[in-house]
């Protein structure tokens, strides 16, 4: 074997760990994030990294990976674990709130809501989630959990605009 050949071998070898680092940042990051277990700076950090285009494991999935529902779901390359869950998607809801987002069996989205409600207990309806349903015909569930510092679980399952999806993770600010 030629020295060039060992050299780029080892190089290699040392640059797998150093990836294999990055991913699992990256994925434990989402963790935090979506368990709300992260400051509002360090939400503010990872978006400005993602909007920057800096975060190479965790990318836009289009619209492949929602189908028809009303999902902004990213991608991330390794498993991502929140509230007893496992997926690699998250629904980028907004700026300051991110879901993790899996598929169910069609008609199970409810009672696969509530198991993870009960789950992570002292979650009640979105304050307006009785009139929702009366006015508009909305069909789902949207319950939620305050925390300290401004952060709040939430669990949301919408039948109309996302069937067969359920997704669960927190809120970094103000949210009805």
């Amino acid at each position: 074997m030629s020295i060039k050949t060992t050299t780029l071998c080892a190089l290699l070898g040392l640059l797998a760990p150093a990836a294999a680092i990055a991913q699992d940042s990256t994925a434990s990051t989402l963790s935090r994030l979506l368990e709300c277990k992260l400051t509002a700076a360090e939400v503010a950090a990872f978006t400005d990294r993602i909007n920057a285009e800096d975060v190479q494991d965790f990318a836009h999935a289009g619209s492949d990976a929602s189908g028809d529902a009303a999902l902004s779901l990213w991608k991330s390359d390794a498993p991502v674990t929140a509230w007893g869950e496992t997926s690699d998607l998250v629904h980028l809801s907004s700026t300051t709130e991110m879901l993790l987002a899996f598929k169910v069996t069609p008609g199970q989205e409810l009672a696969r809501g509530k198991a993870i409600v009960d789950r992570i207990g002292g979650m009640a309806p979105r304050p307006d989630q009785a009139a929702m349903e009366a006015t508009y015909g909305w069909k789902g569930m949207d319950y939620r959990k305050p925390l300290s510092d401004n952060r709040n679980v939430r669990v949301l399952v919408d039948l109309g605009y996302s069937p067969g999806w359920v997704t669960v993770g927190c809120a970094y600010g103000d949210v009805l």
